[in-house]
């Protein structure tokens, strides 16, 4: 064999002797003899073969050998016969699955505000901010994912980011209308109106950087993970909108005012799940608005991963 033609690899293993063959049993019960021996793997870009040199008879009982052997990013099927002292192999191999996190794909959830860390009560000057939890809807939409394995022969851990759209809609409890005061302190007003809806959205585009760890099942999919990490937002879009439901009929008003909303956020999150039940948590570590021109509020997001891209 010219060099170059071949990729030759010389590897020694110990093998155990029911990896190559039924038993090896000298005459007594649990008695097992380990063999070492050589390997030569001749591989080209289309097929490789495996010479393994063979000092002793290997007992096969006619019984055709398959094991497999992963080097680097490859795993060979090896199903071979044992013919006049060398073990003649056939060999496929194809390359490791790759990580692949859990980021990409359509998140819904419901958003409240903490005061202080996991503190949800509210302030007096903050109180406007109450929210009605079960209308607080959050939409998230993760558009790209990009994961990275942190291991050379698995799978099941590694780092992911991409970039997403975070949708947060705050439903006030209160019939107050969100504006910002002369001051330019984010503040309301009352109406005179009958209001049946106020509500403050906010956009994001997201960034996370995540740690994932996968166990993967019995059946080799849809494997166990948890992940954890830090996320940077910034800010595409905000308004707050007014349903009245006056006498004469319902009118929606409308505004994008600036009330002082953060351009940029950051915070972390939790992602968890096995098969098509899937959870998250997002925790702001940033204001909702900006340092002292509003109430000191710190946004999170519970909920459901409904599908992965």
């Amino acid at each position: 064999m010219k060099a170059g033609n071949y990729n030759l690899i010389r590897i020694t293993l110990i093998f155990a002797a029911f990896l190559l063959s039924p038993a090896y049993n000298y005459g007594q019960v649990g008695l097992s003899k380990t063999i070492t021996r050589e390997i030569i793997i001749n591989e080209n870009p289309d097929n490789a073969t495996i010479e393994i040199s063979q000092a002793d008879s290997l007992e096969t009982n006619g019984i055709d050998t398959i094991t497999h052997v992963i080097i680097g990013r490859k795993e060979y099927e090896i199903i071979g016969v044992p013919e006049k002292g060398k073990m003649k192999i056939s060999v496929s191999h194809k390359p490791i699955d790759e990580f692949k996190g859990h980021w990409a794909g359509f998140d819904i959830g419901l958003s409240n505000f903490f005061s202080a860390p996991f503190d949800s009560s509210l302030p007096d000057e903050a109180m406007f901010m109450d929210l009605n939890g079960s209308k607080s809807v959050s939409v998230g939409i993760n558009l790209f994912q990009h994961s990275i394995g942190l291991q050379k022969t698995k799978e099941n851990l590694g780092l992911v980011t991409g970039l997403g759209l975070a949708i947060n809609n705050y439903r006030l409890a209160s019939d107050y209308v969100l504006t910002r005061d002369n001051q330019g302190f984010s503040s309301f007003t009352e109406s005179e109106r009958s209001i049946k809806k106020s509500k403050l959205t906010t956009s994001y585009l997201t960034v996370p950087l995540m740690l994932e760890g996968q166990i993967p099942s019995s059946k080799g999919h849809n494997p166990f993970f948890i992940s954890a990490g830090i996320y940077g937002s910034f800010k595409i879009g905000s308004h707050t909108k007014v349903v009245y439901d006056d006498k004469g009929g319902k009118e929606k008003e409308v505004s994008r005012d600036d009330i002082n909303v953060n351009s940029f956020k950051y915070g972390v999150s939790l992602r968890t799940g096995y098969g098509f039940i899937k959870l998250f948590a997002n925790y702001d570590l940033s204001r909702l608005f900006q340092k002292d021109q509003g109430p000191e509020l710190y946004p999170w997001t519970v909920g459901l991963s409904l599908f992965n891209f």
